[in-house]
């Protein structure tokens, strides 16, 4: 199971890591105005890298954007729970195939069946070489490279994905996983291709194919129009959706900096926030909450301010104990979040299903500074200074930055913070140049075994055998309260080994215009039922 699992990547295991970038602005040359009945503007601070269903990953902007055009086989609802979408049902017998059935009034925009034979045209370009998906944990499927996850160049079939019947696929994998975890790492993941426009495409060409920045054949309920990946997303909606009518004419996804939300949400130029795409910037709250034209909401605690260490360079582990020690985290809720938010330690958040009350770590600047003493005595070098690397977008992880800072500092721990673009930071990760990096991670609630495995592995490089064996239990349980436990014991090591450090968890705060109806801002869920969505006169 250890080898199967080994090749993890951050954009996957990230799924609903919050991406809040610096301004990106407006294009002038795009009007996108709210405005008009005729279209509901989204609001995101996040740019997004592409709408093509074979570079898919969970970076939350892209996945939103591309669902809007060609649905996966499920998605998450308000509730954190698995909604169908392409698929109708989806079962195993031994959690090692998974039965897939598409459902039967599927069609692509153009009148032709979804098919079976579309979820496997997708999956084995999903595993090309010559693609190089680096998201999607395909190496645990039979049929693939155990390393790499792909198919030699060229391949056209792919052993562990079949084709049954017209609507019916089968997933078959080398190991045992669980449901659950193959709704999280692959079902919401699969955005079926239409088979029958671009099968005759060359595996060299798919990638940077510009046709699915304007398709003109989609599962969802609306089709792009025009693309800037820094500042918009444009869409008409698909009149022949097969799910039944969509009732808003237009779409638009607006990029802006987060005071722009702010902004577009007074002026009416935003109609929705969904709290995990759009980051509002948290000295806007009270400003946004008394906006009469808006209707806002916390969204439930799954996002959580995370210090990740490089062990192989923070190698001391009193220093990271005694770095969790000297953060007063109750003075970073209060202060930073006005009481609207929580802490703990490890990957269980307490809003979650698997939360078992594990005592989070509390302020102690003795003991911190006992224990920069022994990591002294120990030979650790009190003239070291690590550098942390942070997301440059997030505004208020900034300022709980600079506060630990000043904490570090007076327990004798320096620390040199660098702000840097998401996508540089997410190269630093796990890498020598890097003793640290700071981002918001929201781990899926359902399940946050793959992050577990990702972030251990591959940033923190602290992944032991004893978390592995947890793992192993993780993929392999389908019993919630086995689950919890074995949970239980990976957090239960990370407070202790400290390979990471839990700054806050918070519910972010989202945002409808009140003309807009059937539309809310929750966590997870925002877009499933946007085709049911209307604009109030």
């Amino acid at each position: 199971m250890k080898k199967i699992f080994c090749r993890l990547s951050a954009l996957m295991l990230a799924l609903l890591l919050t991406l809040s970038l610096v301004s990106c602005g407006s294009d002038p040359t795009q009007s996108t105005s709210s405005s008009s009945k005729n279209a509901v503007n989204i609001g995101c601070t996040a740019s997004i890298g592409s709408l093509n269903p074979v570079l898919i990953s969970g970076v939350l902007s892209d996945y939103y954007a591309i669902s809007l055009q060609f649905l996966p086989l499920v998605a998450l609802d308000s509730n954190a729970e698995f909604e169908y979408m392409l698929a109708d049902s989806i079962t195993t017998d031994d959690n090692l195939t998974y039965t897939v059935h598409i459902n039967d009034d599927a069609t692509w925009s153009d009148g032709t069946p979804i098919t079976a034979d579309d979820v496997v045209f997708t999956m084995t370009r999903l595993a090309s070489p010559v693609i190089a998906n680096p998201a999607m944990m395909l190496h645990a499927l039979v049929g693939t490279d155990d390393e790499s996850g792909y198919l030699p160049e060229g391949a056209t079939t792919l052993e562990g994905v079949k084709a049954v019947d017209e609507k019916t696929v089968t997933f078959t994998f080398k190991n045992e996983i669980n449901l659950v975890s193959f709704l999280n790492g692959y079902a919401q993941f699969i955005a079926p291709m239409p088979a029958h426009v671009l099968a005759d495409v060359p595996e060299n060409e798919l990638a940077a194919y510009d046709w699915f920045t304007h398709p003109d054949v989609v599962s969802g309920p609306y089709k792009a129009t025009s693309f800037n990946s820094n500042h918009y997303v444009t869409y008409t909606a698909n009149d022949a959706y097969w799910r039944g009518p969509v009732n808003i004419p237009n779409a638009n996804i607006k990029i802006v900096d987060g005071a722009g939300l702010y902004a577009g949400l007074q002026s009416g130029e935003i109609d929705l926030v969904p709290p995990l795409l759009g980051t509002i910037e948290i000295e806007d709250y009270d400003n946004i909450k008394s906006l009469k034209n808006v209707t806002s909401e916390h969204g439930t605690a799954y996002s959580v301010e995370n210090i990740f260490f490089n062990t192989n360079i923070v190698d001391n582990e009193n220093i990271r104990r005694a770095m969790l020690l000297a953060l007063n985290r109750d003075q970073l809720v209060t202060g930073l979040l006005g009481g609207n938010g929580t802490y703990a330690d490890g990957f269980a958040v307490p809003d979650g299903p698997y939360w078992k009350d594990l005592t989070p770590t509390a302020y102690d600047v003795e003991g911190a500074k006992a224990l920069v003493a022994k990591a002294t005595e120990e030979g650790w070098n009190p003239k070291t200074t690590y550098t942390l690397y942070a997301n440059s977008g997030d505004a208020q992880l900034a300022l709980a930055l600079q506060l630990a800072q000043q904490a570090w500092s007076s327990v004798g721990i320096q620390v040199d913070i660098k702000t840097v673009d998401l996508d540089t930071l997410m190269g630093l990760a796990g890498k020598d140049d890097a003793a640290m990096v700071a981002l918001q991670y929201t781990y899926p609630p359902v399940d946050p075994s793959w992050d577990v495995k990702f972030v251990l592995d591959s940033w923190c490089h602290n992944l032991t055998d004893t978390v592995a064996e947890q793992l192993d239990v993780l993929w392999s349980t389908n019993d919630s309260e086995v689950y919890a436990e074995a949970l239980l014991h990976v957090d239960t090591y990370v407070q202790q080994s400290v390979p990471m450090i839990d700054l806050y968890i918070n519910g972010p705060l989202g945002a409808e215009n009140n003309r807009l109806e059937g539309a809310h801002p929750t966590m997870y869920g925002s877009i499933n039922n946007i085709h049911e969505w209307t604009l109030a006169n």
